[in-house]
């Protein structure tokens, strides 16, 4: 499934208009409905706005295949730039 087709999966999911999940994350109507007809592609910080909303983890969105520990660094690096691979490794116990 599509980025596309899942905002409008989830957003149908929690019973939201259009117009209600915009007023919750704070983008133009008009932005979600192209979101959802596949004619823009939101970037991640818009993408976690989406999330939020529908009270959904921004993971769903995504296709990921993690691996690997790499892999999991990566992903955590690109939905949140606050990421610290030290308090990462702290939780594995690899300090």
């Amino acid at each position: 499934m599509e980025i596309a087709e899942k905002i409008r999966y989830f957003r149908r999911h929690r019973g939201l208009s259009q117009e209600q999940l915009a007023e919750r994350v704070g983008i133009n109507v008009n932005t979600i409905r192209k979101y959802e007809l596949g004619h823009r592609k939101p970037k991640i910080d818009q993408l976690k706005k989406i999330a939020d909303g529908l009270e959904i983890s921004v993971i769903e969105f995504l296709d990921i295949e993690i691996e690997n520990e790499a892999d999991l660094i990566a992903v955590m690096k690109k939905i949140s730039p606050s990421f610290k691979w030290e308090v990462f490794a702290g939780l594995l116990g690899r300090e």
